[in-house]
């Protein structure tokens, strides 16, 4: 299975996921926040500050132009721009799209809170048209990318996922699933960590 880790807002980062083989990708580290224009150039490349963030401008903006500050949990439409990584068609998902993943729409641990069927098995099966009914996605935890070395994290233990909205200057709003027991539909994590992404339909 090859899969695409991108850092929060870096369209270029093709973080291909090969187990087995990641030994043969060179990760370098740079401490310093860097321009767009060169980062989206620099692929393998680690972009690496205190306070987490790789770019030098902290936009958020640069996966949806509706955005000049934190949206909170919305389900504010997606206006695309020319750093998105969704294929035609596809937009990066809601900072609300995966609340009905627990019967609250909070991050919980409680696994009868979860909208799930069956065990965990390197990954959930999530009901998406309601409580306990409808169709089930699958979604696997494929782990995530170091913000400081490029290692894969977590492989089959736990995952997060970016959606269009930044929390902060320093972090990105998220879905976040692990094999312990915990989902978290209102997650964040560092802006400098490579996550995987859902796209949705337009």
């Amino acid at each position: 299975m090859n899969i695409c880790f991108l850092r929060f807002h870096r369209i270029s980062d093709t973080f291909l996921y090969r187990p087995y083989y990641d030994n043969q990708r060179e990760w370098q580290r740079v401490s310093g926040y860097q321009a767009t224009n060169i980062a989206i150039q620099t692929p393998f490349t680690i972009y690496y500050m205190e306070d987490r963030d790789w770019s030098d401008t902290h936009s958020y903006q640069f996966w949806n132009k509706n955005f000049t500050d934190d949206p909170g949990i919305t389900n504010a439409s997606t206006l695309k721009t020319i750093y998105s990584p969704s294929p035609s068609g596809y937009v990066e998902p809601k900072a609300a799209a995966f609340t009905s993943f627990t019967s609250t729409g909070d991050n919980t641990g409680n696994q009868n809170q979860f909208n799930i069927t069956g065990g965990f098995n390197k990954g959930w099966s999530f009901y998406t048209n309601g409580w306990k009914t409808g169709d089930v996605f699958f979604i696997p935890c494929i782990g995530y990318r170091s913000h400081g070395n490029g290692e894969i994290i977590d492989a089959y233990t736990s995952s997060d996922f970016w959606t269009n909205a930044a929390k902060s200057t320093s972090q990105g709003r998220s879905l976040g699933i692990n094999r312990l027991a915990a989902i978290h539909p209102q997650g964040y994590e560092s802006r400098a960590y490579a996550l995987p992404i859902i796209f949705t339909k337009e």
